[in-house]
């Protein structure tokens, strides 16, 4: 779970206004299984986060709504649809509300409060930021996005992957204050070039972009891996889901 919050908050902070072209951006980054270096690859259909180091990549495929995690230790991919994670949260969300509320309280339900507080400027790769604050109880994320740098992917898919990404590998009683953090990371505008978040268990955990390119990417670099086990994690957590009811 830990693992999967780090590849979700790797891409928290960014958000499209218009389509644009292909991006990369390396990242050096630092904190508990974050050590090293990440490369960032940008496409109107993907996304993908390579992080040599954790031996763990992400992918994401915005055309099919689909989130994968890419285990090269274990050789083993882990898929998430966004319908499955939907039809989980709404599945959690309904055993919740027959709980009472101090019974809520005890596991971890209920919406917690997000405050979102722009904190000035600053300049990365001669790019000026805006920097940004979130906070949602012991949770704090700290960006700094420059507003003119704009994904290629579509907005409302990319939208509907911000409210979600941050209940994959959470779907617990928590899950509805991971879709309200979401929805105000959203509306942060443009892409990050500095992140820090303070988390509960995993700690601090921090980015900054050292370089930036423009162009073309192959189709090839987004390409799931041959021969690792394809694992549907989605479907188990319906499966697992239904034997509750």
């Amino acid at each position: 779970m830990r693992r999967l919050l780090t590849s979700a908050l790797a891409i928290a902070f960014f958000l499209p206004n218009l389509l644009a072209g292909d991006l990369t951006l390396t990242m050096a980054t630092t904190g508990r299984g974050n050590e090293g270096r990440q490369t960032h690859l940008w496409s109107s259909k993907y996304m993908r986060i390579n992080h040599s180091e954790g031996q763990r990549d992400t992918l994401v495929d915005f055309g099919q709504g689909i989130h994968y995690t890419i285990d090269h230790k274990k050789k083993v991919i882990q898929k998430m649809s966004w319908e499955d994670l939907e039809a989980g949260l709404e599945g959690m969300a309904e055993r919740m509300k027959n709980l009472p509320a101090f019974a809520q309280k005890l596991m971890g339900g209920g919406e917690a409060q997000v405050t979102v507080e722009e904190q000035g400027s600053e300049t990365i790769l001669g790019r000026k930021c805006r920097k940004w604050k979130v906070t949602m109880g012991s949770t704090v994320m700290e960006s700094s996005n420059d507003p003119a740098l704009r994904p290629p992917m579509p907005v409302g898919s990319y939208k509907r992957f911000l409210r979600l990404q941050h209940a994959i590998g959470q779907l617990g009683p928590g899950a509805s204050s991971m879709l309200k953090l979401g929805e105000e990371l959203a509306k942060v505008q443009g892409i990050a070039l500095r992140t820090h978040s303070v988390l509960p268990i995993v700690g601090d955990l921090t980015s900054v972009a050292t370089e930036l390119k423009e162009g073309p990417i192959a189709e090839s670099a987004f390409a799931l891996p041959e021969g690792y086990k394809l694992e549907d994690a989605g479907k188990k957590m319906r499966e697992s889901l239904a034997k509750g009811r």
